[in-house]
């Protein structure tokens, strides 16, 4: 008998709603996680584990990432069912395969050692390993918390990314008006005039502000996005972080011309920048009468030069240009097989690449290049949102913020949080929305209504395959 029924079934699954893979969802598995997975964006996207090791050194932020998956250890077990189904989903296998590589550059340490050699400082095999570690470490994470939203057919843990829509523009703003309320201003990564609040880093905190931003407007209504953005554009604005500031700007004009922004916002944040502009001067002139900035100013209104004259004479421009140019030179060196999973970080400049599609290549060659490029096709396919220009949003984020950061794999664990989400490809239901569904189901206000049993909420029409 053919076995090709089976194998076309199998890939079936790997497209369909996790509703449809696992119909027989218990209404209180599904509350559980959803409870999980809310209180992982709120743990993930506000920058706790780290926050907490800031402010008690005994509480490392590892022991975050141990509970988180502790937390989702159950529904793993219990939906077992579906793992190999999730195993070849798109995510993890980009996931799977970038666990592979740094393994093998782990196997083969001597070699990437000898490769970017005339670049390292001081190999510290044992430091450089453990990095490596930790970052296969983020990335099983990330797997799990993806299952975990594979097998949840429903979209209400965004609320939580709704309610950090509020707060954490709010703390940034609050930052910024009273430095040192967060943490020390002479911890390591924090710029002082540059607010930040949990983040520490304001590069951080920006670009966390952009993701919690799209993802929390998938659950409120069109009506109320406008007045969010304006208040996440606030506080971006705050953090002075050249990069995110322009991204607010391109994220707003994508969501307007996809409808999921109401067409009137442009008129609004017109006026808005209009009446920045006007105000530019009198804002420069604050920040130079702050005291508790002392000599920060300078660098801030060089960062808001930017915008008038398009000049980069910062220190911060001028690092950049100087580490792009040697990671270039390290992918060069060994364009194949670059310079050694870590190699980026143990060399004789201040900082990383700023870059991530440039780490990548440094770091891992022409394999590096190619999981970019792989997670961004994933990215642009996935179908986690029920609108379409929420999705655009988050790829184009991804892709303009590769070019200036290169901690998406490491420390800023919101990134892969957002790859392991954005990457699903099933069918959102998003609470409040009325959405087609597969055979067998019905579309809640809630959640789905499968096989004649309503899991949340109340069914409000039949699904039919297109």
């Amino acid at each position: 008998m053919s076995r090709k029924p089976a194998v076309m079934n199998l890939f079936r699954c790997r497209a369909r709603p996790a509703a449809t893979v696992t119909p027989n969802l218990y209404s209180g598995l599904l509350l559980y996680q959803c409870a999980v997975l809310g209180f992982a964006l709120c743990a993930i996207y506000a920058n706790l584990p780290m926050y907490l090791y800031i402010q008690q050194a005994s509480v490392p932020p590892k022991y975050m990432y141990f509970l988180l998956v502790l937390l989702m250890a159950p529904s793993l077990l219990a939906r077992r069912a579906v793992l190999v189904a999730y195993l070849l989903s798109p995510f993890a296998l980009w996931a799977g395969a970038l666990v592979v590589l740094n393994l093998v550059h782990l196997s083969t340490w001597s070699a990437g050692a000898e490769a970017g050699a005339t670049y390292l400082v001081d190999q510290r095999d044992q430091v450089r390993a453990a990095l490596v570690l930790t970052r296969i470490q983020y990335i099983m994470v990330a797997l799990m918390l993806g299952f975990v939203v594979f097998v949840t057919p429903v979209r209400t843990y965004l609320y939580a990314a709704a309610v950090l829509m509020v707060l954490l523009p709010c703390a940034v703003l609050l930052d910024f008006g009273y430095p040192g309320l967060f943490y020390p201003l002479d911890i390591g990564g924090a710029v002082l005039g540059r607010a930040a609040a949990t983040f520490i880093n304001p590069t951080m905190a920006g670009e966390a502000l952009l993701h919690v931003f799209i993802l929390g407007s998938a659950v409120i209504g069109l009506r109320y996005r406008g007045a969010l953005l304006l208040l996440t554009g606030a506080a971006i604005l705050v953090t002075f972080s050249r990069s995110s500031i322009i991204a607010w700007g391109l994220v707003l004009l994508i969501m307007i011309a996809r409808g999921a922004l109401p067409r009137s916002m442009a008129v609004t944040a017109t006026v808005a920048l209009a009446v920045f502009a006007l105000g530019l001067g009198s804002f420069e002139s604050y920040l130079q009468s702050r005291d508790d900035f002392e000599g920060a100013s300078s660098n801030i209104l060089s960062r808001l030069d930017f915008f008038s004259n398009l000049s980069f004479d910062d220190d911060s421009s001028e690092e950049r240009a100087s580490v792009v140019k040697a990671g270039w030179e390290l992918f060069l060196h060994n364009p194949v097989f670059g310079g050694g999973a870590g190699s980026t970080l143990f060399w004789s400049h201040r900082g990383g690449t700023h870059n991530q599609l440039l780490m990548l290549a440094a770091e891992y060659g022409l394999f590096g290049i190619g999981l970019w490029t792989w997670l961004l096709v994933i990215l642009w396919r996935g179908r986690f949102f029920a609108e379409r220009g929420l999705q655009l949003a988050m790829v184009f984020v991804f892709a303009w913020m590769s070019m200036f950061t290169h901690q998406m794999l490491d420390a800023d664990t919101y990134w892969l949080a957002t790859f392991a989400l954005l990457s699903t490809r099933a069918a959102s239901s998003a609470p409040g929305r009325t959405l087609r569904a597969p055979a067998r189901y019905a579309t809640t206000q809630l959640g789905w209504y499968a096989d004649g049993v309503a899991i949340q909420g109340r069914a409000v029409q039949d699904g039919r395959r297109p």
